[in-house]
């Protein structure tokens, strides 16, 4: 019954959001979230509605995709599948610890007019009402050999979820902290967090709750395999833009 109750907040959350519920969570899966060092790992980024199936390629300039680990950050280069609207690349860690894959989803101005959201400002579409700007950041984490604190390092997104404890011990049926950062700063806002294949439905969350006054979230998982903790935030916006939505998630395995 809990469970259908949280189900049933998110998806009203979602229907409150207005303009912004349709936009698509922005994904990295990776193809596992452990590996060895210097192994090839598969990188999938999505778009989505329904965790975590694509459903649309986002435009290809404005998807920057990178891997983090002791070493530095490089570029991942990736490329567009049609058939699984997905866009396919291949990272390796070459340092043990916690790596990271890193997405960036550069801003795009979408606007609702009388035929629906387009892409453009509303000085493009006469009789437009409101123009917003979506900002999308994304992190996985996968562990390389023996763990180490990169986990609780942020890596800079103006949006982003910090776990507080190494994820190395996240295991089904506990609870884990994480906190939320606007440009380096707690931020108190709604968290939602879900898991792949728990359910068809779009816009759907296994788990939902606020962070507190020192952005810190706490989030129960009710299920081993690949979690993500999605929040968003908004900000007004400059130049004829109304708002800036932005939109962070994080990716991390339970045993």
């Amino acid at each position: 019954m809990r469970a259908l109750k949280i189900f049933v907040v998110s998806l009203l959350l979602a229907a409150l959001s207005c303009g912004s519920a349709l936009a698509h969570e922005f994904l990295i899966k990776p193809g596992k979230t452990s590996a060895a060092v210097g192994e090839n790992l598969r990188v999938s980024v999505a778009s989505a509605h329904v965790f975590i199936v694509s459903e649309e390629l986002e435009d290809a300039a404005n998807v920057k995709i990178s891997a983090m680990d002791a070493a530095g950050v490089r570029e991942v280069a990736v490329s567009a599948d049609k058939k699984t609207l997905t866009y396919e690349g291949k990272a390796a860690f070459g340092q043990p610890g916690w790596g990271m894959l890193l997405g960036h989803r550069l801003p795009e101005v979408w606007t609702k007019t009388p035929g629906g959201m387009k892409k453009g400002t509303k000085a493009d579409f006469p009789g437009a009402s409101v123009s917003n700007m979506y900002e999308k950041f994304c992190k996985a984490l996968v562990l390389v050999g023996k763990p180490n604190d990169a986990w609780k390092k942020p890596v800079g997104h103006a949006l982003e979820i910090v776990p507080i404890s190494d994820p190395a011990g996240f295991k089904a049926g506990q609870e884990a902290s994480f906190q939320i950062l606007f440009e380096g700063k707690p931020l108190s806002t709604e968290v939602l967090a879900t898991y792949d294949g728990c359910t068809k439905t779009p816009n759907s969350f296994a788990w939902y709750t606020e962070a507190d006054d020192k952005g810190v979230a706490r989030v129960k998982f009710s299920s081993k395999g690949l979690w993500l903790v999605r929040v968003q935030h908004k900000v007004p916006g400059k130049n004829g833009v109304t708002e800036h939505v932005m939109r962070s998630s994080l990716l991390f395995g339970v045993k």
